[in-house]
């Protein structure tokens, strides 16, 4: 997710997931605007049952956000909390 902020766009909150078919495996949200990072870890990745999931909570390191114009190849472009 980027945001308008000092007159370019800046990268405030990146989401993903692992999933095997349709059941979701992990979900990770980090906010770089809070420093936060959650991960949602599935304790039964069963797919003929219910998900259950495991929710840990940890603060991020990072304090520069990335801006767009900075960015040269999106194929190229890691998240990390640092």
């Amino acid at each position: 997710m980027f945001s308008l902020q000092n007159s370019d766009l800046e990268l405030i909150g990146y989401d993903s997931s692992s999933n095997h078919g349709p059941t979701v495996l992990t979900e990770t949200s980090i906010n770089f605007l809070t420093r936060r990072k959650i991960v949602n870890e599935n304790t039964n990745p069963n797919i003929d049952e219910p998900e259950i999931f495991e929710k840990k909570e940890t603060k991020i390191n990072k304090t520069k956000l990335l801006k767009l114009s900075e960015i040269k190849d999106f194929d190229q472009l890691e998240v990390s909390e640092e």
